[in-house]
C-alpha cells in the first residue's frame, strides 16, 4: 500500500493516456474513513504544460456539476511534483462489464434496467449541459467521451457519468485544436468524426450509440481501423435494433433512431428530452426499470464477488477518550457486545427470607375462629457458591427450562 500525500493507495483500477486511478482510502482522528478514487497525471506528463492544463480543466469543470449521476469531485492538489484528482469511489462496474457479466449468468439483462441505465445517463449528461459557473454563467460543457467505460453502475442501482478529460468547455483553460479529433471513434457523433464545431447534441449521439449496443450487443461502427471506423460513422446503415435481436420492442427502435440521427437538427434537441422519451417508453410498456430492480439485478449477479468483500468479519471498537485504547472487538454468532464501555456489576447479597410465623388473623362478626398453622423448621441454606436466588434462577435457565417438567 502505497502512501500519497493524505491518501492510502490500495489498488489500481486502470491506466489511461494521461494518468493512472487508484482505489484510495482517507484517513482521519478516532478512527475516521473514506474510500475515494484517486487519479494522478502520469510523472512524465507532469513537466507538461499542455497536459497539466487538461488534467486541471478536467477537475475544474467536474468540479462545477452536482447531480446524483455524476461523480462528484472532492480534491484537486499536488504531491512532490504529481497533481492529482480525488473524487467519488463508484462502487460497481462499467456498463460494459455488467452486459457481459449478466450474459454469462442470465443470458441477457433485461431491457427495462438496460434502459433505467440510459435514462440516467441522459439525466447526468442534461445536468452538465446545463451547468453555470458560481457567478452564472453558462458552461457550455460537452463531455465528447460518452462511451461503456464511462457510464458506472452502483450496486445500489445508482448510474454515474465518469471522466470528463476531454470535456470542451467554454473558458478552459487549455483549447483544442480546430479540426483535432478526442475521444473514442466508435462513440463519435458524425461531425465529431469531421472535426467540425460541437454542441451537445454530439453527446446524444454518443449515448445513442451505448445505448444501440446495450439493447443488441453488438458494435455498431467499430471497424478493423481508425479511418474505417469514422467512415462508419458518418455513413454506415443503422439497422432497428428489434431486427437485429428478436424480442426487442419495436417501440423502442424511434428512441434509438431519433438519438442516433445523423442530422444533429433531427435528433433530440437535449439529453433530457432523450430521457424523457426513455422514461415514456417503459411507463407505457409497464416495463420493470426502477432503481431498486436495478441494484436487486447487481447484487444477483455480482453476488460471489460481493459476499467475499463481505466476507471478513466486522469488528466493534471504543473510541471513549475515557478509556484506554482497547483491540477490536469481533462480532461472534453468539451474541454482539451490547455496549462499548464495560460496565462492572456489584455482587448484592441475596436478602434474608425470614422464618414462616403464625400472625393471627382478626376475627370477623359472627365468624369461626381460624386455626393457627403449624411451624414450620426453617429450609437448609444452600451451599455457598449457589446461596442466592439470582444463581438459582440462572442455574435453571441454562437447563433450558427441564426444572418445569
Amino acid at each position: 500500500m502505497e502512501t500519497f500525500g493524505r491518501y492510502e493507495l490500495m489498488k489500481k483500477l486502470a491506466a489511461g493516456g494521461m494518468g493512472q486511478v487508484y482505489l484510495a482510502r482517507q484517513k482521519g482522528p478516532v478512527g475516521f474513513q473514506k474510500l475515494l478514487v484517486v487519479k494522478r497525471l502520469l510523472p512524465h506528463l507532469s513537466e507538461d504544460d499542455e497536459f497539466i492544463q487538461m488534467f486541471l480543466d478536467e477537475a475544474r469543470i467536474a468540479a462545477l456539476l452536482n447531480h446524483p449521476n455524476i461523480a462528484q469531485i472532492y480534491d484537486l492538489g499536488e504531491v512532490d511534483g504529481i497533481y492529482y484528482i480525488a473524487m467519488e469511489y463508484v462502487h460497481g462496474e462499467a456498463i460494459s462489464e455488467v452486459n457481459k457479466r449478466a450474459m454469462q449468468r442470465r443470458g441477457s439483462m433485461p431491457v427495462g434496467l438496460k434502459c433505467r441505465v440510459i435514462s440516467d445517463a441522459a439525466a447526468g449528461l442534461d445536468a452538465a449541459h446545463h451547468a453555470r459557473s458560481p457567478s452564472g454563467r453558462k458552461l457550455g460543457l460537452i463531455h465528447r467521451d460518452v462511451s461503456p467505460q464511462n457510464v458506472l453502475v452502483g450496486f445500489n442501482g445508482n448510474v454515474k457519468i465518469i471522466d470528463f478529460g476531454v470535456a470542451k468547455a467554454a473558458g478552459k483553460l487549455s483549447q483544442t485544436t480546430a479540426g483535432q479529433i478526442k475521444g473514442k471513434h466508435a462513440y463519435m457523433s458524425p461531425e465529431q468524426a469531421k472535426g467540425e464545431p460541437l454542441d451537445h447534441r454530439s453527446d446524444v449521439f454518443g449515448l445513442g450509440t451505448v445505448f444501440y449496443e446495450l439493447l443488441t450487443n453488438t458494435r455498431l461502427f467499430k471497424r478493423e481501423s481508425e479511418i474505417a471506423t469514422l467512415k462508419a460513422v458518418v455513413g454506415a446503415k443503422i439497422i432497428p435494433p428489434s431486427e437485429v435481436v428478436p424480442g426487442i420492442p419495436k417501440a423502442l427502435d424511434a428512441v434509438v433512431l431519433k438519438a442516433l440521427a445523423r442530422n444533429r437538427d433531427e435528433r433530440f434537441a437535449t439529453a433530457g428530452d432523450m430521457q424523457l422519451a426513455i422514461d415514456d417508453f417503459l411507463f407505457k410498456q409497464q416495463e420493470p426499470g426502477t432503481t431498486a430492480r436495478l441494484a436487486a439485478f447487481m447484487r444477483e449477479i455480482y453476488a460471489e464477488e460481493l459476499e467475499e468483500e463481505f466476507s471478513t468479519e466486522p469488528t466493534i471498537i471504543a473510541y471513549d477518550p475515557r478509556l484506554p485504547a482497547r483491540k477490536p472487538v469481533p462480532i461472534t454468532d453468539a451474541s454482539a457486545p451490547t455496549a462499548l464501555v464495560p460496565v462492572h456489576k456489584e455482587k448484592v447479597p441475596p436478602p434474608e427470607v425470614p422464618a414462616a410465623t403464625s400472625t393471627p388473623s382478626p376475627k370477623a362478626p359472627g365468624a369461626s375462629p381460624i386455626p393457627k398453622a403449624p411451624k414450620v423448621a426453617p429450609a437448609p441454606k444452600p451451599p455457598s457458591d449457589s446461596g442466592s436466588r439470582d444463581a438459582v434462577a440462572k442455574k435453571t435457565s441454562r437447563s433450558g427450562g427441564k426444572g418445569d417438567k
